[in-house]
């Protein structure tokens, strides 16, 4: 009988054991879940951000087809862009063989006009100044009209100097658009930034996407969503800063700087009419064409660049 009851409790000591083995492998289990469940959660909330354009380190990637070795896209009509530099994967920390200058020196392709070749303007450009949105508002078609009629050629050099990291995503957009639908480029680009001209317009990837299809029939929401070109606008803001560019919007028509913004028309058509006289080649009707009220003043954003620069991107609104 002792005997029996020795035998009992040695059982009764053992499912004990087994039960305490498995309860501790089920609280083992349960915070390597919960440690798993937090990492996922961390990386898709990372992916997320990142796709949803609001952060990520973009720094490698592609360039579009038609970007210069400037990050420049150089339009000859208004619906047709100029060959490319063909620079394939770049690094926006070391644009490797790409020209820099010193300080009061041109930026590269800022250069006197070529005989018998209309005059080329150069616009360092970014979606998030105002100043850019009120130049593109007061001169975006009659940069197309220019442009139709062969008076000029004219590059948009996009930065995101202002309201980081919406000026990163819309240069993107920009350089999807390029690629994708470059017909549509110069349209797409001073509309977007045209918006801006408020001072706080702002719109998020979706809304970037939605405008190209809704507007222009292309479908750039992967090239947008996924931040195809991010490295490349970082490249060109780079660059820019590199070459002494410290604000937005700065032009150049040929090797003129435009000191007023906002009276780049004056300056554009006294080139044209130096290009006519040149050529005998009579481009616009009338050079002296009244240009109506550009104001406010020219004004650039080099101040707003470092007032802004710490601006929040809430991503998709």
């Amino acid at each position: 009988m002792a005997q029996s009851t020795g035998s009992a409790r040695e059982q009764a000591r053992r499912l004990q054991q087994q039960q305490e083995r498995r309860q501790k492998t089920q609280s083992l289990l349960l915070r390597v879940g919960v440690v798993v469940l937090a990492l996922v959660v961390v990386v898709g909330l990372t992916i997320w951000v990142m796709t949803r354009g609001g952060g990520g380190n973009y720094t490698e990637g592609e360039a579009p087809a038609a970007a210069n070795e400037q990050g420049g896209i150089v339009l000859t009509s208004s619906s047709e862009l100029a060959e490319g530099d063909n620079l394939g994967q770049i690094d926006a920390e070391d644009p490797g063989e790409a020209e820099t200058v010193g300080a009061g020196d041109l930026p590269p392709g800022v250069e006197p006009r070529e005989e018998g070749e209309p005059p080329h303007v150069i616009i360092y450009t970014d979606a998030g100044c105002p100043h850019c949105g009120q130049l593109e508002s007061a001169y975006h078609s009659m940069f197309a009209e220019w442009l139709d009629a062969g008076a000029i050629t004219l590059e948009y050099r996009s930065l995101s100097f202002v309201a980081p990291p919406y000026s990163q995503r819309t240069a993107n957009a920009f350089a999807c658009m390029a690629e994708e639908a470059p017909e549509h480029y110069q349209s797409y680009l001073g509309t977007v930034t045209a918006a801006r001209a408020d001072g706080s317009t702002e719109y998020s990837n979706d809304e970037l996407a939605e405008l190209a299809q809704q507007n222009y029939g292309a479908d750039i929401s992967n090239c947008v969503s996924d931040g195809t070109y991010r490295a490349f606008a970082e490249y060109t803001t780079n660059l820019a800063s590199q070459n002494g560019i410290s604000g937005t919007p700065t032009i150049f028509v040929d090797d003129t700087a435009v000191e007023q913004p906002m009276n780049v028309g004056e300056v554009i058509l006294e080139a044209v009419g130096e290009y006519q006289e040149e050529s005998g080649e009579q481009v616009l009707d009338e050079v002296e064409e009244d240009l109506g009220e550009t104001a406010p003043e020219g004004e650039s954003d080099q101040t707003e660049a470092e007032d802004e620069s710490g601006t929040d991107d809430d991503g998709d609104q």
